[in-house]
């Protein structure tokens, strides 16, 4: 066996989880000015500045620095700025902060479900990107890019959970293929567990914003929320309480590792306990990828990626990751060069080029036929399993009120798993009751 991932090296990982960091690279705009992109006057230019929820220096800073390149050369009348802002709710934060000064840049990336908190600000995108490209991007993608009729957004660095697996303990163990249902799921990790050298046959992480929690929700045929984002569904029928009975079944089963337990941040935990060979699978986010085979690699593991378990017949999972939002406060010339900023980046050529760097999902439908992403998949099924699980995405919550109720739901998941004999219909009822307060009382 080679060296073992060590803990305190994956905490640097496991905080860039849902961001699809790889490796470093130069930081081209290291220093630049967080402005809102106004027209340069003195080089004749039209400004476009792209809030990146990226890192400059990460492999998204880096791509969309070498795009800007590219595209600029094309079209020198423009000149745009890509500017790192280092998380989904940092850029969320300052968008808040630039709105209010009325600083807004032209473009930023968002994670999904903001839409929520910014579409009124929002300009429409089908004024400024063609028919074409906006017909191009995979429809299920798009679930969460509309709202109110507006089309506000258009996909980026989109992710879906996965099962990950370390496929090396599942040959140890004899267990062949991987779930295609939670009750094949709990059933494997029973085999899969190896008390004495402390091997746990699955694992389980809610995520920060319960995007997990979402995800299996769906995949059960549960809801969130009402498509008006009116009603709290979840805590309407017992699906979300049986989803959180299932994990708290298997924990004291002994076959569950849970990271609540433990005092460290629980994607750290659990990313650590899964790259050392403790946990046989568990799900994650396929914008990760490329950074975990490596490292199972280097530890003497064989990782796969396998389809999102299902609980009924049709699979429904939630996507992740981040749209490209452009605002009205820009003027607009800038916005007629965002939107072929947009084009540009929507191309065969760079949205292939992004998911082979990042892992994340090819956006577009013409990109799936290219030859860059059929030999991905060819030489690498797990890519594949990725790709082929777009089609069953399921819309995310839009309200502006999704942050204030994530917060208090994962709260309680997090109690439901730390002390695994509270009761997980009452704790889903309580949560629900307290989410449709926050409702009624800030309505959309």
């Amino acid at each position: 066996m080679k060296k073992i991932v060590s803990l305190i090296a994956f905490i640097a990982l496991a905080a860039l989880q849902t961001a699809g960091w790889r490796s470093p690279g130069p930081s081209p705009h290291s220093g630049v000015s967080l402005s809102s992109g106004t027209a340069s006057a003195a080089e004749g230019k039209t400004d476009v500045v792209l809030w990146n929820v990226f890192a400059d220096n990460s492999d998204t800073g880096v791509f969309l620095s070498n795009a800007a390149r590219d595209f600029t050369a094309e079209n020198p009348e423009i000149k745009v700025t890509i500017v790192g802002q280092g998380g989904y709710d940092a850029v969320a934060e300052r968008l808040e902060a630039a709105a209010a000064s009325g600083t807004l840049p032209t473009l930023a990336i968002i994670e999904e479900t903001f839409l929520g908190r910014f579409h009124p600000r929002a300009a429409d995108l089908s004024k400024y990107v063609s028919k074409d490209t906006i017909d191009n991007y995979q429809k299920s993608l798009l679930a969460s890019s509309r709202i109110n009729g507006l089309l506000a957004t258009l996909p980026f660095n989109r992710s879906t959970p996965v099962l990950y697996v370390n496929r090396t303990l599942f040959d140890r163990s004899g267990v062949k293929g991987a779930p295609s249902t939670w009750d094949e799921f709990a059933v494997m990790a029973r085999k899969l567990s190896d008390p004495e050298n402390g091997v746990f046959g699955a694992g389980i992480c809610w995520d920060t914003d319960a995007w997990i929690f979402e995800s299996v929700l769906y995949s059960f045929g549960g809801e969130i929320i009402s498509p008006d984002n009116r009603t709290i569904l979840f805590g309407r029928n017992d699906i979300a309480a049986n989803v959180v009975k299932l994990f708290q079944n298997m924990y004291n089963e002994g076959v569950l590792f849970n990271p609540y337990i433990h005092q460290d941040d629980p994607w750290a935990v659990i990313g650590s306990a899964f790259l050392n060979g403790k946990v046989a699978m568990f799900l994650g986010s396929n914008g990760m990828f490329g950074t975990y085979e490596k490292l199972m690699s280097e530890a003497g593991y064989e990782l796969q990626l396998q389809t999102h378990p299902a609980g009924m017949d049709e699979l429904s999972v939630a996507t992740g990751g981040g749209n490209i939002i452009m605002f009205d406060s820009a003027t607009e010339a800038q916005k007629r060069a965002a939107g072929r900023l947009i084009e540009f980046l929507a191309r065969d050529r760079y949205v292939t080029e992004y998911a082979a760097l990042t892992g994340y999902l090819p956006t577009t439908v013409s990109s799936l036929e290219t030859g860059v992403i059929k030999d991905l998949a060819r030489r690498s099924p797990s890519y594949k399993i990725a790709y082929d699980q777009m089609r069953h995405a399921h819309r995310r919550p839009l309200t502006k009120n999704w942050k204030a109720i994530y917060k208090l739901l994962t709260e309680d998941l997090r109690r439901c798993l730390t002390y695994a004999d509270t009761d997980a219909a009452s704790a889903m009822r309580d949560a629900a009751a307290a989410c449709q307060k926050i409702l009624d009382e800030n309505p959309d």
